[in-house]
């Protein structure tokens, strides 16, 4: 019965980290996409932050499926 809550206690930590993970990575990529497209403010007149908002949701579901599938093919 310890090694099974040891078992897992250690899957929540990593899961837990999985998340962290995607959260890290979103931030990053959202930045990063951010300073690509913000030339096109002025083209779309729209603001900064409207772009920001309109890529946030797609960049945060392509890193939690990607890392996703990282875990799924090493296991």
């Amino acid at each position: 019965q310890s090694m099974d809550r040891r078992a897992d206690l250690q899957l929540r930590l990593q899961r837990t980290v999985e998340g962290l993970s995607v959260v890290a990575i979103s931030y990053y990529a959202v930045s990063l996409a951010g300073y690509l497209l913000y030339p096109l403010t002025g083209v779309l007149e729209v603001s900064k932050g409207m772009i920001t908002a309109v890529v946030t949701l797609p960049v945060v579901g392509v890193v939690w499926w990607l890392i996703r599938r990282v875990h799924k093919r090493m296991h």
